[in-house]
């Protein structure tokens, strides 16, 4: 009895599961015109219309079902500035897997579509008509699961208020393939637009899928070349890049990282994308006159993006990450404030501040203007949150090398440059040419100040900075002025050289202004002191000098001697009362009377040199 009965209940069961299924196949969906078109309506909040439904086949468990005159208007925030409707489409048939039905999955396995018109918009917020929101970077850029796709008479527009683009183009997809062809322009560039792709049909869905995409125009352009893991599977990609640009920042409406202007860009890599990350091989290129070769990897989590690498530059020149106008700009003050030491590269990070990462960089050659000694540099960059620190960091000298640690911490909504450098095996004359004083030279820095570029934050910084120079050369006239020797400053050979057994100079800076602390020069002729200040904003020295030569002097020369000018151009003034009769006189004088101040002897160079270093 018990087998009968559960053999009895199998039999019914068995029957009611035969009976569903059948239901299932024959399935009239067209019933459900009416519910889809409210769950449509409910989404974008507008009304969506279906002018007819109705199934294809009779039986299947891949039904076929038919759409016809089908009305996607643009959701009410979009519906003023993208114009017409989201989408329109004459007739589509749809083939779809009914047994994925049974758990709320719905698969969707061919599509044949006839006369669609579709209107893609994002506006200056981010927000996308097609998904309602700002989209989500890191889904997984996957394309339908489709075994085919027909498309015919199909028109796409898109525009973008965000980056500035937009593209009108005809969509074919047939069984010679995919293919997109348009026009647009790119924030304000016109460029044209053409889209490859091999035929979508069941033999080759779960297949590599070859693509091309050229966006080609004289300010800007990209092609991308390669395979998708399936058709129409962004997210998953292998494929080689090539693009230009006027400048990385034009180029940047077409690739989205936020990158800065420059001078004009050619770059080519291979990329591999598995969305929501990119891997970048065989990255090379020129901004400007500067190269650039390497690797990377750029993952995006929680809103952020992280960049993982290493880059290598033959040649490499800081001017060609300013475009045109940004270089215009700083010719004028150059013009205007002369050359100066200190470099204005930006440290701005405002428009970083959801980037994230770590990135190795060497520089074979940098090319500066002028007769900056700065020629290498290898450092590795690591950026967190607003937050920038070199460490370390390198840079080669004509002679020497000057390294240590750099930061940026833009975390309270201003740049603030923090400095920790040391230089060794320098020359003095590298620095300075104008002064023809040389010797090797040492130094450590210590500075800490707000501001957009280097030179502004040293400009406003506080700390110290502490230079030693020994056993070099001066001018003989120069060591004699600085001794306030008037007679031998004026009268000794131009050509003639007199030795610098050290110069110690340590600086003491609040707000950007640094006070010798001390400052001492030590030659063969004579010692000097300097009092007073440098701004280290536009680098003018406003210096008085007191010096006592180390002889007996014919002229010498009582009170201060002033030094104007800059940090690469001094100006020592040579008092009125030297050049004048009556000065002269005077002087002749003093020294005949014997009213001259003491002579100095040598100083202890160890001494000064260990007091700067404390």
């Amino acid at each position: 009895m018990l087998r009968t009965g559960w053999g009895r209940v199998a039999v019914i069961s068995g029957g009611v599961l035969l009976v569903l299924i059948l239901l299932l196949a024959a399935f009239p969906f067209g019933l459900f015109r009416s519910q889809i078109e409210r769950s449509l309506s409910d989404e974008i909040g507008r009304p969506v219309t279906i002018g007819a439904m109705e199934r294809v086949d009779l039986i299947s468990f891949s039904p076929r079902i038919r759409f016809a005159d089908v009305r996607v208007p643009q959701p009410a925030w979009a519906e003023a500035r993208a114009g017409g409707d989201l989408a329109r489409v004459e007739e589509a048939e749809v083939q779809i897997r009914a047994i994925p039905l049974l758990v709320g999955d719905v698969r969707v396995a061919a599509v044949e579509l006839t006369g669609g018109r579709f209107n893609l918009y994002r506006a200056a917020d981010g927000r996308e008509n097609w998904t309602g929101q700002g989209g989500n970077n890191e889904s997984d850029g996957g394309g339908p699961a489709l075994e085919t796709l027909r498309v015919e008479d199909a028109v796409l527009s898109y525009r973008d208020d965000k980056q500035r683009r937009s593209l009108s183009g005809q969509l074919i997809v047939d069984a010679r393939g995919l293919a997109l062809a348009g026009s647009g322009d790119v924030r304000g560039n016109p460029v044209t637009v053409m889209a490859r792709g091999a035929p979508i049909t069941a033999a080759t869905a779960a297949a590599a899928w070859p693509f091309r995409v050229q966006i080609e125009g004289e300010a800007v352009g990209m092609t991308l070349a390669g395979r998708m893991d399936r058709p129409l599977d962004a997210g998953h990609l292998t494929a080689r890049m090539t693009a230009h640009g006027r400048d990385l920042k034009l180029l940047d409406a077409l690739i989205e990282a936020g990158l800065p202007g420059t001078q004009p860009v050619r770059l080519s890599a291979d990329v591999r994308r598995t969305s929501p990350d990119w891997r970048i091989e065989r990255l090379s290129g020129t901004i400007g006159r500067s190269d650039i070769a390497g690797q990377a990897t750029v993952t995006k989590r929680d809103g952020r993006t992280r960049i993982e690498g290493a880059l290598r530059s033959r040649r490499f020149d800081f001017d060609d990450l300013a475009n045109d106008e940004g270089k215009r700009r700083a010719l004028a003050e150059e013009a205007r404030a002369g050359e100066r030491i200190i470099p204005g590269t930006k440290i701005d990070l405002a428009k970083l501040d959801d980037l994230d990462g770590r990135v190795e960089l060497t520089v074979d050659r940098l090319l500066w203007p002028g007769s900056t000694p700065f020629r290498t540099l290898a450092v590795v960059a690591e950026m967190d949150r607003s937050r920038l620190v070199l460490a370390p960091v390198r840079l080669g000298l004509t002679r020497g090398v000057l390294e240590g640690r750099m930061s940026v911490d833009q975390r309270t909504g201003r740049p603030v440059l923090s400095l920790a450098l040391g230089l060794r095996g320098a020359r003095l004359l590298d620095f300075f040419p104008a002064t023809q004083i040389d010797g090797s030279l040492r130094g450590r820095f210590v500075l800490t100040g707000p501001g957009s570029t280097i030179r502004q934050a040293i400009g406003r910084s506080t700390g110290t900075i502490a230079l030693m120079a020994e056993d070099g050369v001066i001018p003989a006239r120069t060591a004699s002025l600085l001794g306030q020797d008037v007679g031998r400053g004026l009268t000794t050979d131009a050509d003639a050289q007199a030795r610098l057994r050290c110069m110690v100079a340590r600086l003491s800076v609040q707000r950007g202004t640094a006070r010798p602390d001390p400052v001492v020069i030590d030659t063969s002729r004579a010692v000097t002191r300097a009092n007073g200040t440098i701004n280290l904003a536009n680098e003018r020295l406003s210096l008085s000098l007191s010096g006592a030569p180390k002889q007996r002097s014919l002229l010498r020369l009582s009170g201060d001697v002033r030094v104007g000018g800059t940090i690469s151009q001094p100006d020592i003034q040579v008092p009125p009362e030297a050049r004048s009769v009556g000065g002269v006189l005077k002087m002749l004088g003093d020294a005949i009377a014997g009213r001259q101040e003491p002579r100095a002897g040598d100083s202890d160079c160890a001494a000064l040199i260990r007091r700067a270093l404390r």
